[in-house]
């Protein structure tokens, strides 16, 4: 397994600075909005932890585009776009924190949807955020994830600062995680079918 110090190397990220990062679309049913305004509110409210560099990776050109005019100038705040797909372990490997902000405004978030970013999550052996909805509840728990109100960026910004002020839990939680993926694999998936 690569190390988060070599997934850095490799990608050109900062050693210095404490990673919290968002995988996936930007499309507001997945929360991308909810985890922009709670990297807004952390850069300007949480001075405790000025080496935090809040990530994100995916999104159409436009999408992008439209992201970065909300977020103005920040040097804490970095979107990198679009990436190859085998590449994402790399990112995943490479952050402290990954977030999973999906919304609870759209029945198909709340309800229905099994992201495969939750599993690539899991698998990375990185701590995470989830939205507390009843899709995400189905595969983790207390044991394996830190929690915040879907749609409220002030919740997991706070969410942020819990985790990183406890590394410890969130490690455990992070490895907990890890040791259940292996429950989803396309192979069980099919020996249950």
């Amino acid at each position: 397994a690569v190390s988060r110090e070599t997934a850095r190397k490799t990608l050109g990220l900062p050693a210095d600075k404490r990673i919290i990062l968002y995988s996936g679309h930007l499309y507001p049913w997945k929360g991308a909005g909810t985890f922009r305004d709670a990297a807004l509110q952390f850069q300007a409210e949480e001075p405790e932890f000025r080496d935090a560099l809040f990530i994100f990776v995916g999104g159409t050109g436009e999408d992008v585009e439209e992201f970065k005019s909300k977020i103005g100038k920040h040097e804490g705040i970095r979107m990198v776009g679009h990436r190859p797909y085998g590449e994402i372990p790399l990112w995943l490997k490479a952050a402290d924190i990954l977030v999973l902000p999906n919304s609870g405004h759209v029945e198909i978030s709340k309800w229905c949807t099994s992201p495969l970013k939750l599993f690539e999550y899991m698998a990375s052996g990185v701590p995470m955020i989830a939205s507390d909805l009843p899709s995400l509840r189905e595969i983790l728990d207390d044991e394996s994830a830190a929690w915040f109100r879907p749609d409220d960026a002030g919740n997991l910004k706070a969410a942020i600062l819990s985790v990183l002020r406890d590394p410890r839990s969130a490690s455990q939680r992070a490895q907990n995680a890890y040791a259940r993926v292996g429950n989803y694999s396309w192979e069980r998936r099919a020996h249950k079918i």
